[in-house]
């Protein structure tokens, strides 16, 4: 509500009060400014003035940036972890091709399922400890086991060796690839030249590797399932160990901690196992070097 007041003047021995009615003529030529400052066109303090061109909502404004951020924010993350599935071969430098060991998994997703992993023997006892590594798990992406879920090839290559059921990797297969086809930066990281070959044995399997010394298998194609043959074997798992040596070999038979093998099982198990002919290493470096490969 606008109050009209009197004024004050002194005279030095007087004083006048003057209401300000008399002054009619000049409240009348300021009654537009009073009436405006009461009331007239009201400023919203938040959103400006309430006029169409300046009714800014700040409201409407955060809604749209709400909705619009997280779901960019969800969809790229996931197109980059869905875009590489199991077994399949992914081009690096080189053309060097390397895909997953198991079926339902991805080369990243692996790490997780390691239930054994790779330790080195020490001096003195080249035979002990664990020169692979296994995976294995219980209830995984509503699979209860790991039985039976496909193996298939590493790195493309050679037949180098099948057994059927004998100690200690009951059913297994031994694949030969050449280093020739890796960036020399990688075999730095491996401590291998371009003129020597991996070796990747594939054990524990269910069934019989279905193919013979010295043919040819590609990057990703399957070659068994996951089974417990061998020794001493109680939950179904893969056994995966990689070593690097001269290249050509063939093992036609390998067998070893039983009354049955004969003189070559023998002869080949230690040979592959622990003469330093075929150098072990972790199987997961070279995963590990082909994830930070594949991130940069």
């Amino acid at each position: 509500m606008c109050r009209i007041n009197f004024f004050r003047i002194d005279t030095g021995d007087a004083s006048l009060g003057i209401p300000s009615m008399l002054f009619s003529w000049v409240i009348m030529a300021f009654a537009g400014l009073l009436a405006a400052s009461c009331g007239i066109n009201p400023v919203t303090p938040e959103y400006g003035f309430s006029t169409p061109e300046n009714d800014i909502r700040p409201t409407a404004t955060r809604t749209k940036t709400a909705v619009a951020s997280p779901t960019a924010t969800a969809t790229v993350p996931t197109s980059v972890v869905e875009a590489t599935p199991a077994s399949t071969a992914i081009n690096i430098p080189d053309n060097l091709h390397i895909c997953s060991p198991l079926g339902r998994e991805t080369i990243q997703s692996i790490f997780e399922i390691v239930s054994d992993p790779y330790a080195p023997p020490v001096a003195g006892s080249l035979e002990a400890r664990h020169h692979g590594v296994d995976f294995s798990h219980y209830s995984r992406d509503g699979f209860p086991t790991i039985e039976g879920e496909s193996i298939h090839v590493v790195l493309q290559g050679k037949v180098a060796s099948v057994v059927e059921d004998r100690l200690p990797y009951g059913n297994m297969i031994i694949v030969e690839s050449p280093l020739s086809t890796f960036p020399s930066m990688l075999l730095d990281q491996l401590n291998a030249n371009p003129n020597q070959a991996i070796y990747i044995l594939y054990a524990h399997m269910k069934e019989a590797a279905a193919f013979e010394i010295g043919e040819r298998l590609a990057c990703g194609q399957e070659i068994g399932a996951v089974g417990k043959t061998g020794y001493n074997i109680v939950n179904p798992h893969l056994h995966l160990e990689f070593r690097i040596g001269e290249p050509g070999a063939v093992f036609e038979s390998m067998a070893f901690y039983t009354t049955t093998a004969t003189e070559i099982e023998m002869e080949n198990y230690t040979r592959w196992r622990t003469s330093g002919e075929y150098v072990h290493m972790d199987p997961m470096r070279l995963f590990e070097l082909y994830i930070d490969w594949i991130s940069d």
